[in-house]
């Protein structure tokens, strides 16, 4: 294992619990750590890979949501659904509490390199060093767009003037945006995101000055750091997106930041990371556990990740180009992309939930096209074999689309005269499911042919 970040210290954790011996190469944790936002969903990677006590006992700053000037002078206050709480966290504390929890487990934590020889697998979990990515050339950058993420850590007596000091701070300005997050009480850290070739730092400028030259610009920044201390001289991260040609291959993963890099706008980056650790885990074990899995393993690896790599991708492009509407510099033009709010480029899953909006009653069958085959699935640990829908130009087929089976939603379509009867035979079948996910897995089934409704 390469990398003791929360993808590294979670794929080594939970290879440990199951049984097999883990050698972690990992530097020091970096003092300076990066504070970040977790949302709520992270509770399930907590409890997955068995760390929902040391993180309740961590005693991280828990978040009500985020507070965001975007595109607008007006600030947009968005709380966690249901008054669920996310956490504010310090990479490099999250990175020691589960380390030390590895340890307990089992888990021997290296400082050299050449302590990864003649293992059986290598995962690459070294964030954007990408040992191992590098190495192997896989890695691919956006042309034409970087970006350089400043962070200082600034200090304040008593609270900060925000609606609500647990939030992330968000704000757009004409040369690039800024977020901030509390890392302890009376401290946050500020971020610019600048691109390097447009700023001063083209021209050979000190990155302080730089990063207080950006923060000037802004309309809310400039007065939440009125009457605050820069504790620490802001430190420059290279913030561009990139992703992998490869995920897998023989012996080898790339987890987390490793393989790709989105951007913090969509507080993707750690739970992303976790949750590539856990899977780069189950794929891993898999393969040492049950050798005929290996290459349906490593595949279903790599097509898990780039999925999510390409999800994120639409993700951050839709909120870029909300705000560039108000901000028409070069900065904001070469990074929105228009995107539907539903995920196909042609509007075909929308006009297919309007449709069947119209319908009293319909009459279905399963596409002509489609056909039922194994796949890989995740169950439990472990990746095995199961049926799934596959269509034409979809090798890796669908089970699942949100939180429904499409297996099931195939089998009692064309036995249903109406959306409503449907919805309750999936639910007598499957157990209770989100109406909007069953609609939107009902749209898609049409719009994609894998159903045909007469």
């Amino acid at each position: 294992m390469l990398g003791g970040g929360p993808a590294g210290a979670a794929a080594s954790l939970l290879l440990s619990t199951w049984g097999h011996t883990v050698h972690l190469i990992t530097k020091p944790v970096d003092d300076y750590g990066l504070a970040v936002s977790l949302p709520p969903s992270c509770s399930k990677l907590f409890e997955a890979i068995g760390i929902a006590d040391t993180i309740a006992r961590a005693g991280f700053i828990r978040s009500t949501g985020h507070t965001a000037w975007w595109g607008s002078e007006e600030p947009r206050i968005e709380t966690f659904a249901s008054g669920s709480l996310g956490w504010q966290v310090e990479v490099g504390r999250l990175s020691s509490v589960m380390l030390e929890r590895a340890v307990q487990a089992g888990v021997k934590i290296e400082r050299r390199l050449a302590a990864a020889t003649n293992q059986s697998f290598v995962i690459d979990c070294t964030g954007r060093a990408g040992v191992l990515a590098r190495e192997k050339n896989l890695r691919e950058y956006e042309d034409g767009r970087r970006t350089v993420a400043l962070i200082g850590e600034w200090r304040r007596e008593g609270d900060w003037p925000v609606p609500d000091d647990t939030h992330t701070l968000i704000e757009s300005y004409d040369d690039g945006w800024m977020w901030s997050v509390p890392a302890a009480g009376g401290v946050r850290h500020i971020a610019a995101m600048v691109d390097p070739q447009r700023s001063a730092l083209a021209r050979g400028g000190s990155s302080t000055d730089v990063y207080l030259a950006e923060i000037a610009k802004t309309r809310v920044f400039s007065r939440l750091i009125s009457g605050a201390s820069l504790d620490q001289n802001p430190r420059g991260w290279d913030a561009s997106r990139y992703r992998a040609r490869a995920y897998a291959g023989d012996g080898w993963l790339l987890a987390g930041d490793a393989g790709s890099f989105i951007d913090p706008l969509s507080s993707a980056g750690v739970k992303k990371a976790l949750a590539s650790g856990w899977l780069a885990a189950i794929v891993v074990h898999t393969c040492l556990s049950n050798p005929s899995m290996r290459w349906h393993a490593l595949e279903f690896f790599t097509a898990r990740e780039r999925e999510i790599e390409q999800h994120l991708s639409r993700e951050s492009s839709r909120f870029l180009a909300a705000a560039s509407g108000r901000h028409r510099e070069p900065f904001w033009q070469e990074r929105a992309a228009e995107e539907s709010d539903w995920p196909d480029d042609n509007g075909a899953v929308r006009r297919a939930f309007e449709e069947l909006k119209r319908r009293d009653e319909w009459k279905v069958s399963i596409g002509p096209t489609i056909v039922i085959e194994p796949r890989p699935i995740i169950r439990g640990n472990e990746i095995v074999l199961e049926p799934h829908l596959i269509a034409p130009g979809d090798p890796q087929g669908v089970r699942y689309l949100r939180s429904i089976d499409m297996l099931v939603l195939a089998e009692l379509a064309p036995l249903s005269r109406s959306v409503p009867d449907l919805f309750d035979a999936c639910r007598r079948r499957a157990g209770s499911m989100p109406l909007h996910d069953f609609l939107f897995a009902m749209a898609t089934a049409v719009a994609r042919g894998w159903l045909v409704a007469e």
